[in-house]
């Protein structure tokens, strides 16, 4: 798989709204929100798809010195689905997982405006969360919906610092590979890659000093593999 350098900082303030400065902006303007682009989500896919995101809300996260306080992962988590959902069909799933809890999952649901209302629900710290720092739980619900749709060209983005709690951390990384599909870990506020993942899966780094839309171009560019017509921009 490719390794992505992508980098996001969930902490910068949003950006006024700009508009089309030149042909390729015009290009892509549907695809603008906060003073970034995301690209041309194209048609769908000719192969019924599923996407699974899994959200890390640990406070090495979400805390005030996190890896993103407030939570702007959610926002541009949501832009990346909505461009695609305006475009998207029935046979395109997508299913959001948090580490903490299964209370605040949804999934797998189409990704369409309809399909949108549900996954909305999910792109927040769930209420109550206790913060849990493990992967392994939520690694598992994945793994659980991708068997359950076994037509489906699955895709795992995994939102996090890697600042894992799992009892045997080494073990996780390494099961990411049994995942039945493409795995891309979007590693928050860290440039720090597990041995166990090298050339294993997808990997885009993002820092506090990248500018707002580097997470929304990470899930985009998962969203839109098997999209025919479709480019993520630069």
């Amino acid at each position: 798989m490719n390794r992505h350098d992508g980098l996001l900082p969930s902490t910068l303030l949003s950006s006024h709204l700009l508009g089309p400065t030149s042909k390729t902006d015009q290009e892509v303007a549907h695809s603008t929100s906060g003073g970034y682009v995301l690209g041309d989500p194209g048609q769908p896919a000719p192969v019924p798809t599923l996407l699974i995101a899994i959200f890390d809300d640990s406070y090495s996260v979400t805390g005030s010195t996190g890896n993103d306080p407030l939570s702007n992962r959610y926002a541009e988590a949501r832009r990346a689905l909505t461009v695609v959902a305006r475009r998207g069909s029935r046979r395109e799933l997508a299913a959001l997982l948090h580490f903490d809890t299964p209370r605040g999952d949804v999934g797998p649901v189409s990704l369409t405006r309809n399909g949108m209302r549900r996954l909305s629900r999910s792109l927040c710290v769930p209420q109550g969360a206790a913060g849990s720092s493990e992967l392994g739980p939520s690694l598992r619900r994945a793994a659980a919906f991708a068997e359950s749709c076994p037509q489906h060209a699955a895709t795992l983005v995994i939102f996090s610092d890697l600042l894992l709690l799992d009892r045997d951390p080494s073990r996780v990384f390494r099961g990411l590979e049994d995942f039945a599909g493409e795995v891309h870990l979007v590693v928050l506020g860290s440039c720090v890659t597990p041995a166990e993942l090298d050339g294993q899966v997808s990997i885009t780094h993002i820092d506090r000093s990248d500018s707002p839309g580097a997470v929304a171009r990470a899930l985009f560019a998962s969203l839109v593999t098997h999209r025919p017509g479709s480019h993520v921009a630069t």
